[in-house]
């Protein structure tokens, strides 16, 4: 009986044994698939964010391949266009003409805006030329030689015909070669040297060494058609300068002495509005004025309505 009951009980301890152990390889099972299942999501996920990503990218691509092409159109084109121009051209040397003669013309228009500005009173941006683009020439300057010649030097001075001291030679240094002697210049080649010299220093704005060669003009050569220019230059250069009473004075001349020459009008309207910029309102008024009734239809005169608008 014992060994009946105790093998019943026995059986029945086996059976429960085996029930947990299958039941804990149950919930195993169960948790391996529910991380494999989070697993799976998250692998899900990660697919769909770079699907994303890779859709946001294509266009961009697609943009980089158009922009390769669009450039490779262009330099193919600019590759067509450099033959062309050498063809029409024939050489290097004839491009670096036309590009020289371009660039110089292009210098003579400034130049000339810049010289209508300070007719006109206006402000211009124009940057004053460089030394390489345009060299100062040097001003004739007038000194009596010993035998009466006006001799020019290396640099395009007039200096004394005198002889400049010769270099005793040695034996390390060897004779200098003798050069021709300087012809001399005519009075008209000398002023005309002197007048171009001044219109440069004003265009470098170099107004101080202007105003002093545009004097030294009109001095020297008072009967020249271009005397009233060089005064009426002079008042431009101290304009330029902000010393607007000395130009003042210098216009006052033109207007007196030279009532014929075509600087008049301009002579007018820029001592007008030197008197304005003095603080001289009824003076500048004055003058702007009688400039619009005796030249209604000058540019001049158009500038002058401006201002007087202004006040």
């Amino acid at each position: 009986m014992r060994i009946a009951i105790r093998v019943t009980v026995l059986c029945i301890s086996t059976v429960f044994l085996f029930a947990c152990v299958k039941q804990e390889q149950v919930n195993l099972l169960e948790r391996k698939i529910s991380q494999q299942d989070q697993q799976i999501l998250e692998l899900n996920n990660s697919v769909g964010s770079t699907s994303q990503a890779l859709e946001n990218v294509r266009p961009e691509q697609a943009d980089i391949l158009s922009e390769l092409k669009g450039m490779k159109v262009a330099v193919a084109t600019l590759e067509g266009q450099v033959e062309d121009v050498q063809n029409e051209t024939g050489d290097v040397a004839t491009l670096q003409a036309n590009v020289s003669d371009i660039t110089k013309r292009i210098a003579q228009i400034e130049s000339a805006l810049r010289m209508m500005s300070s007719q006109l009173g206006i402000e211009n941006s124009l940057p004053a030329p460089t030394a390489a683009a345009s060299t100062p020439q040097a001003v004739p300057n007038q000194q009596q030689a010993s035998s009466g010649a006006m001799l020019p030097n290396q640099n395009g001075q007039v200096v004394s015909g005198a002889a400049q001291a010769a270099t005793t030679p040695t034996a390390q240094t060897p004779a200098p070669t003798p050069t021709p002697a300087p012809q001399k210049l005519a009075p008209e080649d000398l002023a005309d040297a002197l007048y171009k010299s001044a219109l440069q220093a004003f265009n470098e704005r170099r107004y101080e060494d202007a105003q002093r060669m545009w004097s030294e003009y009109e001095k020297t050569y008072p009967k020249s058609k271009l005397a009233a220019n060089a005064k009426f230059w002079q008042g431009e250069a101290y304009f330029q300068m902000k010393n607007y009473p000395r130009a003042t004075l210098a216009y006052e001349e033109v207007i007196k002495k030279y009532s014929k020459s075509n600087k008049y009008p301009q002579a007018l309207l820029k001592q007008g509005l030197s008197f304005l910029k003095q603080g001289k309102t009824n003076a500048g008024k004055f003058r702007l004025t009688q400039l619009v009734q005796n030249f209604p239809k000058s540019v001049e005169a158009k500038r002058a309505k401006q201002e007087l608008a202004k006040k």
